[in-house]
């Protein structure tokens, strides 16, 4: 009985996922007419699919759910300049939960593969100064509170 339960929890449990989308993630095309994203599950009325450049929404599709299967979203993407775009959807999945991702394409372009900010030289000298402030912190604090015992040791 345990082990039944055990092993189909996590299947209930489950959201819907990405499972394709056309264009590719990391793909060039030479022209962008539509966004054709497969869930993992049907999804439910409540879709946004936007198209970002440099982090500015230069599109905001409209998403309409495939009739013919329940798992697939396509939206018409207006004519775009040549360049790197991020398409950043949100759905919900049909038990009610937001999901949301991102992934990049370019057109008529190479898409290099951006630096997580977190990977950054400036942000991980900023780690090193957080680090060292905190390392500061925790021995100050302790010298001040065994001070009183280091005099009466004296």
């Amino acid at each position: 009985f345990f082990w039944g339960t055990a092993v189909a929890t996590p299947r209930a449990l489950a959201h819907a996922e990405l499972i394709s989308a056309t264009p590719a993630p990391g793909s060039s095309v030479e022209t962008l007419t539509e966004i054709r994203l497969v869930f993992s599950e049907p999804v439910g009325t409540k879709n946004q699919i936007e198209l970002l450049q440099d982090f500015v929404a230069v599109a905001e599709l409209q998403p309409v759910i495939d009739p013919n299967d329940g798992t697939v979203l396509r939206a018409a993407v207006p004519p775009l300049p040549d360049g790197v775009y991020t398409v950043q959807w949100r759905i919900t999945s049909a038990d009610g939960h937001r999901i949301s991702g991102s992934y990049s394409l370019g057109i008529n372009g190479t898409i290099q593969s951006a630096t997580p900010w977190y990977q950054t030289t400036w942000a991980m000298l900023g780690f090193l100064l957080c680090g060292v402030a905190v390392l500061a912190y925790v021995l100050r604090r302790w010298w001040s509170t065994s001070a009183p015992q280091r005099s009466a040791k004296s």
